[in-house]
């Protein structure tokens, strides 16, 4: 920079000097008396000082700005956006100032959702270890069981029936792991289409079903049937035929599940309520935890992800979960779709 203004002064020197020469010919041809050789040196030395401390003036204007952008980076690299030029000046310093801190902003906001993705697919591959340790520790207990010629038929029936449970429960929690690791990583894209919502409760009622026969359990539905809005009905089907068979699970036999669709300004409501066993006032906040287990849920099957799955297909179109419960009256979990565009009959 230094050595580019210094040739910049050098050439404005020449060009000046040779005007002076060419000037001062002028009057020796003409030869000019000698005041008008003095008020033309005069004129030639004023002129000199002007340039002069016009150049020293844009010299240190430049210094000032280049200082300025220097803080403006460093500010930037310390993670601090500090405004050196005034927004106030429509001036091309300041649009330039404006531009570099937005991309701070976007950079700043990559690198942090980076860092996020990359802890959270840290704890996925955790977790994901630590829930087949045990289903494959128990396979290959009981396969080495099998293999004892001496081992009586009706151990073998149970082993071998106990290694085909463990094989569903394993198969079912790679499922549901690939499909949660799909919807975090953005491999699976949600689809909406306008479809009436009670359609898509219904389909998710008529698969749980035989579920619920197996206990005696009695699924209604109530509420609107014509309630139409943008949603993926493949997978918020899935989303309810998980809170579905979580009420499945929690209830007892004879119970009952009510399932309501509800119009708001704003949201459509799905509404999952059961007369089971209910969830303690200190775990309601952690139910929808991936792979998080009740202290009462000893006795059940599951692996804690279906709530988890839920409340991750609902998210990912605008929504949200919630669950109201109370221990041994039951539990309601409301499940809310955005229906800002939706049209109802």
């Amino acid at each position: 920079m230094r050595s580019s203004f210094v040739r910049i002064i050098i050439v404005c020197s020449a060009l000046y000097a040779l005007a002076c020469g060419a000037f001062f010919a002028v009057l020796a041809c003409f030869r000019a008396d000698k005041e008008i050789w003095w008020g033309a040196a005069a004129f030639v030395l004023a002129t000199a000082a002007i340039f002069a401390g016009y150049l020293l003036s844009l010299r240190l204007r430049m210094i000032e700005i280049l200082d300025k952008l220097s803080l403006t980076v460093q500010s930037l690299i310390d993670g601090q956006d500090k405004q050196q030029f005034p927004v106030s000046e429509d001036n091309l310093l300041s649009k330039l100032q404006d531009q570099v801190l937005k991309l701070s902003g976007i950079l700043r906001t990559q690198k942090l959702r980076y860092k996020e993705e990359g802890e959270e697919m840290k704890s996925l591959i955790t977790d994901i270890t630590h829930q087949l340790r045990t289903p494959l520790a128990n396979l290959n207990m009981y396969n080495g069981l099998l293999t004892d010629e001496s081992l009586p038929p009706d151990k073998r029936t149970e082993f071998a029936r106990i290694m085909r449970d463990q094989t569903e429960k394993l198969t079912w929690l790679m499922d549901s792991l690939v499909k949660i690791s799909r919807l975090e990583s953005g491999i699976i894209e949600i689809r909406a289409e306008r479809r009436n919502v009670a359609d898509t409760v219904l389909a998710a009622i008529k698969t749980a079903y035989p579920s619920a026969e197996e206990k005696e359990l009695e699924i209604t539905f109530e509420g609107s049937r014509s309630v139409q809005l943008l949603h993926d009905a493949k997978w918020t089907g899935e989303a309810i035929g998980n809170v579905l068979d979580n009420a499945i699970k929690y209830t007892p036999a004879g119970g009952s599940i009510k399932v309501t669709v509800e119009r708001y300004e704003m949201f459509a409501r799905i509404d999952v309520a059961d007369n089971g066993r209910g969830i303690p006032e200190a775990e309601l906040a952690k139910v929808f935890q991936r792979f998080y287990r009740g202290t009462s849920s000893a006795d059940t099957p599951g692996v804690g992800v279906g709530l988890y799955l839920a409340r991750k297909i609902l998210t990912e179109q605008g929504g949200y979960m919630k669950v109201s419960s109370e221990p041994g009256r039951g539990s309601v979990f409301s499940l809310f779709l955005p229906v800002d565009t939706a049209e109802i009959v």
